[in-house]
């Protein structure tokens, strides 16, 4: 009997975490197929359409209800910040929204349609077989759904016989009998599968057991576990934050307070709350309906987003006041002031030279994450890669246009010379990041395939990599000091770094035909060569304009059969 009931517990128990993890499952692969549907234009709605707190609200509500993920929202809006596309002030509104989109999830959930699970998983499978790109990933958001359900069925299966159990009644009466408890669990738990959602859907379950006959979680016990996981979904928010600007760990601040604030204003209306619930469930719902912590949740987000909506300068200052400011890559708004085009456009081309120095730091960081990845896989270096690309994606949009309305205004030849030098300096530097890019994908092609450089390609790459190194640092100071002798300085090395490239080139051949190297094994690391060298180029194109404005190298007039930039 004995061993009959722990097999029987362990099967519950298995019900449990396998639904669980085909509810998470499904829950990611609705979001990510719902941003592959949508493409990049995520990001430019938010950008656009996020000007003021209240649109930022009402596109952070639709995104979420879109993707599905309160926490893919703000993740997505933390590197819009990193990146320079989005100010905190216009992030507030997106967190606000993201809250109240995040009910929808639990509203779905309560709704009689989880017995279709099933159907929805098989459409689902048959559209991502079909070819057409948007009927592919709408398949995936079917799947998603239908393994939603599956898993919050199986998780059913396994609840009732684990919430039968005396231990279980024991813990489901200390949560409805000790708020404390049940508001760290919520937290803890949904800091633990980081996703609301997940927890929230959870507790409909075991609310909803009690209409089954079996004495499970009370409305006592579940509004704090509702409110601790509001807190404990903040943690997607912060680690999307860690390594960003300073504006990126406010936003995860914010974040963080907002959930806070909320989850204590109801504690400390705890028992009211709950008797107004309560009222909702007895007047409209039938008895513990999932509907009903559907309801408690969403309630909550929008009460609090109508009060704080009020406070959003007291919470921009709270975050400013505990996170200062420090010198980093972003630049400073203040760069871009059109005023000061009005004023003086000569003193506005000076910012645009502070500005591109930013830019410029930004690329001696990317290229020092290029080169730690090319000798060791990081995921998180991948993620950071990614994060530099659009930050100079952004400068270099920012600061053409900028210099575009400055033109505009009117220079002296002179001054007009120097602006065409920094609309070719934005463009190098944005090419590099492209190349830097490509260098990041290549290796990551490798280290997914087990593609192990061998130690002379190690050798060969860490001789470029040192020698691109001093050039950018060379062009960097020779930008700033507009020094000649230093950028007469990168002009010289970019000969070495063509040398280098040939000869490393050629050595690789010379194993290939060795048989050293399968072709296979090292099929991209010529193609890691060219955009090395590429980097070279443009970086003896920013020299060379410190020297000369509008200087052609000739390289560019008539470049050598592999070093034609493909990606123009």
């Amino acid at each position: 009997m004995h061993i009959f009931a722990v097999s029987t517990y362990g099967d519950s128990l298995m019900l449990v975490f396998g639904g669980l993890a085909l509810f998470l499952f499904g829950i990611n692969l609705m979001s990510d197929s719902l941003k592959a549907a949508a493409g990049n234009k995520l990001k430019s709605i938010i950008e656009k359409t996020t000007n003021t707190p209240l649109k930022g609200i009402f596109v952070g509500l639709l995104l979420t209800v879109l993707i599905q993920s309160s926490s893919g929202t703000t993740a997505l809006m933390i590197g819009l910040l990193r990146a320079g596309l989005m100010t905190l002030p216009q992030s507030v509104g997106v967190i606000m929204g993201a809250n109240i989109g995040t009910t929808i999830t639990a509203f779905i959930i309560g709704l009689p349609i989880a017995d279709f699970g099933p159907l929805y998983l098989g459409i689902g499978v048959i559209m991502t077989f079909f070819n057409n790109r948007k009927v592919h990933h709408l398949g995936g958001v079917l799947v998603g759904l239908g393994m939603l359900f599956v898993g919050l069925d199986t998780m059913s299966s396994g609840l009732k016989p684990l919430a039968a159990t005396e231990t279980a009644t024991n813990m489901f009466h200390t949560f409805s009998s000790n708020w404390f408890l049940g508001t760290m669990f919520g937290t803890v738990f949904t800091a633990v599968v980081q996703s609301s959602s997940a927890a929230i859907g959870v507790l409909q379950k075991l609310y909803a057991l009690n209409a089954e006959g079996i004495d499970s979680i009370a409305l006592t016990g579940a509004v704090p576990i509702l409110l601790g996981a509001n807190i404990g979904t903040t943690i997607t928010a912060f680690l999307a934050s860690l390594g960003g600007n300073v504006e990126s760990k406010r936003a995860a601040l914010i974040h963080i307070m907002f959930n806070v604030i909320s989850a204590l204003f109801f504690l400390l209306i705890l028992f009211p709350y709950e008797a107004a619930v309560q009222w909702v469930e007895d007047k409209f719902l039938q008895p513990f309906s999932m509907l009903t912590i559907a309801f408690a949740h969403a309630f909550q987000n929008i009460t609090m987003t109508f009060i704080l909506y009020f406070f959003i300068k007291q919470l921009i200052f709270l975050s400013k006041f505990f996170i200062k400011d420090k010198k980093d890559g972003r630049i400073p708004e203040e760069m871009f002031d059109e005023k000061l085009i009005a004023e003086s456009p000569v003193l506005a081309l000076e910012f645009v030279k502070k500005a591109l120095l930013y830019m410029g730091g930004t690329v001696k960081d990317y290229f020092d994450i290029a080169k730690s990845y090319s000798f060791k896989e990081n995921s998180k270096l991948v993620h950071e890669a990614y994060v530099h690309e659009d930050m100079l994606d952004t400068y270099d949009i920012k600061l053409h246009d900028y210099l575009i309305k400055i033109a505009q205004a009117g220079l002296e030849p002179d001054d007009s010379k120097k602006l065409s030098r920094d609309l070719d300096t934005i463009k190098d530097f944005e090419r590099i990041g492209d190349h830097l890019t490509n260098i990041v994908d290549f290796f990551k092609e490798r280290y997914q395939e087990s593609q192990e450089l061998t130690e002379e390609g190690k050798f060969d790459l860490t001789e470029i990599y040192e020698l691109l190194e001093m050039m950018i640092d060379d062009t960097l100071e020779a930008f700033m000091n507009n020094d000649i002798e230093i950028a007469k300085r990168v002009l010289v090395n970019e000969d070495l770094i063509d040398d280098l490239e040939e000869r490393a080139r050629y050595k690789y051949i010379e194993r290939l035909k060795n048989m050293q190297v399968s072709f296979v094994r090292a099929a991209n690391y010529q193609d890691i060569l060219a955009n090395l060298e590429r980097i070279g180029d443009h970086l003896e194109n920013i020299a060379g304009s410190i020297i000369e404005p509008l200087y052609v190298p000739q390289s560019l007039v008539v470049p050598k059969p592999h070093e034609v930039d493909k990606d123009t």
